[in-house]
């Protein structure tokens, strides 16, 4: 069954609510099987179609601390507590049909997906705000990368399975569509120690500002020079049914996309401009609002996954149903340990025709400190009524960003979850062939407190001053951080979230209520 969605903006979290607050995972039997694992979609032994929808607001806590003027270095002193709030929106749309003893599907759906367009001037350094939230569109002629950050992502999936009685196999191929926003402010006065030719005194003075920002996505059909962003990844899948299905048992594997490793390319814009108008100077860019963008590209890696999954029928009328999920996500690739890896999810950017005035370079890395993600999903459903069933779930993943990393536009920790919700059968008629299902819920995550001290933050102001006052030798000391990304202004502060999620999910064709 052929699926389709709508433009859609993005949703901060790692998708745990695939299908809204229904049970999913590599062994639920539910059209979201063209994620979780393809070969479940041969358990559904007829025509089959879900559409879920989530509207969210995701509340960020952050309390920096204070930075010595002189150096830039953190104080031991806390600063404001600032509270940023984002808004967001998630979709899921498939269908599948069984034709015994294959099935197939198709479906689009959001993945992994974030949302940060709300920010303040102290922490401009790592997120700049967008001075116009509204304009978020693509395209190279509106919308100027001048604020906000917004990673994307939406996968077209294809998937088939054959059903061999007590066990299923699937494969699904994924057709990943990313899209990045962001915009950060450099301190151009780190690069100013041992030289006379600026007139900024203090670190993080606004008058020593440059706004970096980039937009792009992964065009198919690439712009003259652009390399091509097409690329696909697989998804291998299998389930076994045991004592006379009330035990399921699934498991998925899902390749690297497929043409360069793991890697993929977005073209599109990039903006290096002056934030402050009021601050003027010939041997300065342009300011934001009168600055031509530039063409750039943005590599970055998308992960591998690992999933298992069970399912149980319980209850002398099978009115308990429980689906247990364990997952891994490679977002650190080089290794299963968390944090030991040969590649810490650093985009490298790449800027084309850059004014030579700027203080960014032509192509640096964006540190972003990623680490694997180790999550585990609990559902449970009990039908309480022929028409009904309730619906309740936990949730609960490792960070995905390195303590030492959080930031402003990248304070992922630890998230703990809790959902409810129902299943409301609309159509109870005997006559009726059509039984859709409607299921409404709420979701909550808690992302845990997180403090990134001053001696440990990753982010070192003192990196970049002691690399301009080498002249740029990169073999003085701070080089290898300015060339990782890390050589800017400090991360080191406390942060918190909390994420409200609403949701609706609309199928036909499953056997959540019979």
């Amino acid at each position: 069954m052929l699926a389709f969605a709508p433009e859609a903006s993005a949703f901060p979290g790692q998708a745990l609510r695939l299908g809204g607050v229904r049970p999913q995972g590599p062994a639920t039997r539910s059209v979201t099987a063209l994620h979780h694992n393809p070969a479940m979609l041969a358990t559904l032994r007829r025509a089959a179609f879900q559409i879920a929808v989530t509207a969210a607001a995701e509340q960020n806590v952050v309390r920096r601390y204070a930075i010595d003027p002189d150096t830039g270095e953190p104080t031991g002193e806390m600063g404001t507590r600032t509270s940023l709030l984002q808004p967001g929106f998630d979709y899921f749309v498939g269908g599948s049909l069984h034709f015994d003893p294959i099935a197939i599907g198709l479906g689009i759906y959001t993945l992994g997906t974030t949302m940060r367009i709300a920010s303040a001037d102290a922490l401009r350094y790592h997120l700049a705000p967008d001075p116009d939230r509204g304009c978020l569109r693509l395209g190279t002629d509106a919308c100027p990368p001048n604020g906000g950050q917004v990673s994307y992502r939406h996968d077209i999936t294809g998937a088939i399975a054959y059903d061999g009685g007590p066990f299923q196999l699937g494969v699904g191929i994924h057709f990943p569509v990313l899209r990045e926003r962001f915009a950060f402010d450099e301190d151009t006065s780190l690069g100013s120690r041992g030289t006379s030719d600026t007139t900024c005194t203090d670190k993080e003075d606004p008058a020593c500002a440059e706004r970096v920002g980039f937009k792009g996505w992964t065009r198919w059909v690439p712009p003259s020079g652009a390399p091509p962003g097409f690329d696909a990844a697989l998804t291998f899948g299998v389930g076994v049914q045991l004592a006379n299905d009330t035990i399921s048992l699934g498991a998925r594997y899902r390749t690297f996309p497929l043409r360069r490793a793991g890697e993929v390319v977005l073209a599109g814009v990039a903006l290096v401009c002056r934030p402050d108008p009021e601050t003027d100077s010939p041997a300065a860019v342009p300011a934001c609002s009168a600055a031509t963008p530039t063409s750039a590209t943005l590599r970055e890696r998308v992960p591998q996954e690992v999933a298992l999954g069970a399912a149980f029928l319980l209850g002398r009328n099978r009115e308990w149903h429980l689906d247990l999920n364990l997952y891994w996500i490679d977002l650190c690739q080089g290794g299963a340990a968390r944090a030991s890896c040969d590649d810490d999810g650093g985009q490298t950017l790449r800027l084309v025709g850059l004014d030579r005035r700027a203080f960014a370079l032509p192509e640096f890395t964006r540190y972003r400190g990623l680490q694997d993600v180790y999550g585990a999903d609990a559902y449970v459903t009990y039908r309480a009524h022929a028409r009904a069933a309730v619906l309740f779930a936990g949730h609960g993943s490792t960070a995905m960003v390195r303590r030492v990393a959080s930031s402003a536009g990248a304070a992922d920790g630890a998230k703990l979850g809790l959902s409810a919700g129902a299943a409301i059968r609309l159509r109870p008629g005997a006559r009726s062939r059509v039984t859709l299902v409607l299921s409404p819920g709420y979701g909550l995550d808690v992302t845990l407190p997180r403090r990134v001290r001053p001696a440990e933050a990753a982010y070192s102001p003192a990196a970049a001053a002691d690399f301009a006052a080498s002249g740029g030798d990169i073999n003085a000391a701070g080089a290898d951080s300015v060339l990782a990304g890390l050589a800017r202004s400090t991360n080191a502060g406390r942060y918190f979230g909390l994420t409200h999620s609403f949701t609706l999910a609309l199928s036909w064709g499953d056997v959540l209520v019979e």
